[in-house]
This record gives structure tokens, C-alpha cells and sequence, in this order.
């Protein structure tokens, strides 16, 4: 370690939360992700209604890729990638499709539908009413209603 070691990591914490580069920088030191209002969305893995398939989510180099695997034996059936991980504010599942939706800051929520074992994008999807967005004000400023809001299993 030089004689400036001990400066990097408050350094690279106060850079991490001046640019906005990951979600987790502008948390209070007491609060969680799950403490923050992430809508129907989440981070975690997360499972189809029927626990058919998973989905999981990691950036690679600036995006997101989101993965969806068979459930009884763990095996990547597709690949895609929504958004920018900057951006990303999780995914969630239909309560009754195979339905697969993502929200973002920049491009906003799509759904991805399943397709001769494919998930692709349909921009003409519209998102259900129970599936709230991270920005959806009537929810957002009023945590009472959080424990109302449906999201998709996780572990």
C-alpha cells in the first residue's frame, strides 16, 4: 500500500456516488436495497408464476444481461440485454405468463414475451396495472402501500 492508499476507497465511494454508478451508492448506511422503492421490480433472482423458469440479472461491461434458466435443472435457455446497468431498476414476471418485464431510467419498462423458447422484446406490450413501475408516484410517496405491490418470487 503507497502513501495515499488510505484516501482511494473513500475516494472511490464519493466517485461512485457523485456519478450515479451503481444503485446501491446513494443508500443511507442503515437501508437495503429491498428498502428501496423498487416497484414490482427486483434485482434477485426471480421465478415465473408456475416456477417454470428463473430469471437472473448481472452487468457486464455497462449493460445489463438478464438470464432465464430452466428451473429443474438450471440450464441458460436465453440471453438478453434490455438496458444500461446504470439505468436498470430490475425485472418481474407476469403473475400468469411467461411474460418477463424490465424497467429502466433511460428506455422505461418493456416486456419480454416468450417465443419458440425465446424471450423477445415487444414494444406493443403493455405492462399489466398490477405491475408497478419504480416511478409510479401514488405508490412511490407512499410506503404504507408497498406491501400491496406484487412482485414476482424470489429467493
Amino acid at each position: 500500500m503507497n502513501k495515499n492508499g488510505m484516501l482511494f476507497l473513500p475516494l472511490f465511494t464519493m466517485l461512485l456516488f457523485l456519478t450515479g454508478c451503481s444503485s446501491l451508492a446513494h443508500l443511507t448506511a442503515t437501508e437495503t436495497p429491498r428498502q428501496r422503492f423498487w416497484g414490482s421490480y427486483t434485482e434477485k433472482r426471480t421465478y415465473s408464476f408456475d416456477g417454470k423458469y428463473f430469471a437472473d440479472q448481472k452487468a457486464v461491461d455497462g449493460m445489463i444481461k438478464v438470464t432465464v434458466y430452466l428451473a429443474s435443472s438450471k440450464e441458460a435457455v436465453c440471453e438478453f440485454v434490455p438496458a444500461r446497468s446504470m439505468d436498470f431498476y430490475g425485472i418481474c414476471w407476469e403473475r400468469d405468463t411467461y411474460t418477463l418485464w424490465t424497467q429502466s431510467a433511460d428506455i422505461g419498462s418493456y416486456g419480454y414475451e416468450l417465443h419458440d423458447g425465446v424471450w423477445e422484446r415487444n414494444e406493443r406490450l403493455e405492462k399489466p396495472a398490477y405491475i408497478i413501475s419504480r416511478w409510479d408516484e401514488e405508490y412511490r410517496n407512499n410506503s404504507e402501500l408497498w406491501d400491496t405491490i406484487y412482485m414476482s418470487p424470489t429467493d
